[in-house]
């Protein structure tokens, strides 16, 4: 009961300050989203996973999340979707490679540009469009896990991952999708900057991509013999573990935000 209130007070801690930041504008978010970037860098390095060194590893992060959450605060109404479709592509490959150790500077470079920086930054793009949409996206992730978890807890039998994350199951894993994707008809309330049926189909991207990003750091952190990426947030571990799904799930919203628009 002790840890379960510890979790629950640091979740909540957790959420006002990223709902906070987002009403008080897009340059609060930068600021709060930049040190959740240099801590998550900092969670990355320590996984070993990355020939960088530790400074290398806060600069590339730096400059990356500089220049990227610079560009919608420059040009709030033009937002550059073919960095964001770029920003996928060599996501896609990093991640192809960052299981294992990476010795070569750039790919290693890549990994925190586009594993952390640049999604951290792109919380700072969906605040520039329109505060209540990031915070419904946010609400679009913690849905997702609250649901996965209650169902999975409750009625999961069939283990999705259980290599890497032995908890999880297939029964979660659907009614956390389902329960985004119900979620997304009152969050479609709170902004305009999507229509009803854009915000579904953000749920379900959403919801995906934010378990798949869930099992890849449970991946990382498997290879490296660790429980935690760090100890930043009492009872849900670093920056990594709380922002696990979310690093994965930006670039998917962001998407279906161009997309739509």
């Amino acid at each position: 009961m002790k840890e379960l209130l510890v979790r629950a007070a640091s979740g909540a801690v957790y959420a006002v300050l990223v709902i906070g930041s987002a009403l008080l504008g897009p340059w609060a978010a930068a600021i709060l989203f930049l040190l959740v970037c240099l801590i998550a860098a900092r969670e990355l390095h320590r996984l070993g996973v990355t020939g960088l060194t530790l400074a290398a590893s806060y600069v590339v992060a730096l400059v990356t999340y500089v220049g990227v959450a610079a560009l919608p605060l420059l040009t709030p109404q033009e937002l550059p979707s073919l960095l964001v479709f770029a920003h996928v592509i060599l996501l896609l490959i990093v991640l192809a490679f960052l299981q294992r150790r990476l010795r070569d500077p750039l790919l290693s470079a890549a990994a925190f540009a586009s594993y952390i920086a640049a999604p951290f930054a792109f919380a700072v793009w969906l605040a520039a469009v329109d505060a209540w949409l990031f915070i419904g996206f946010m609400l679009l992730l913690w849905t997702n896990d609250t649901g996965a978890y209650l169902v999975g807890k409750s009625i999961g039998r069939n283990k999705l991952m259980p290599s890497v994350s032995p908890g999880k199951t297939w029964e979660g894993f659907v009614g956390g999708v389902a329960l985004a994707m119900l979620a997304a008809w009152p969050i479609s309330d709170l902004s305009s900057a999507l229509p009803l049926h854009g915000w579904l189909i953000a749920a379900g991207g959403v919801a995906i991509a934010g378990t798949v990003g869930d099992l890849y750091e449970s991946a990382l952190k498997r290879k490296a013999g660790v429980k935690d990426s760090g100890r930043i947030m009492p009872g849900h571990g670093g920056a990594l573990d709380r922002f696990d799904g979310y690093l994965l799930a930006a670039p998917v919203m962001l998407l279906v935000v161009l997309l739509m628009s």
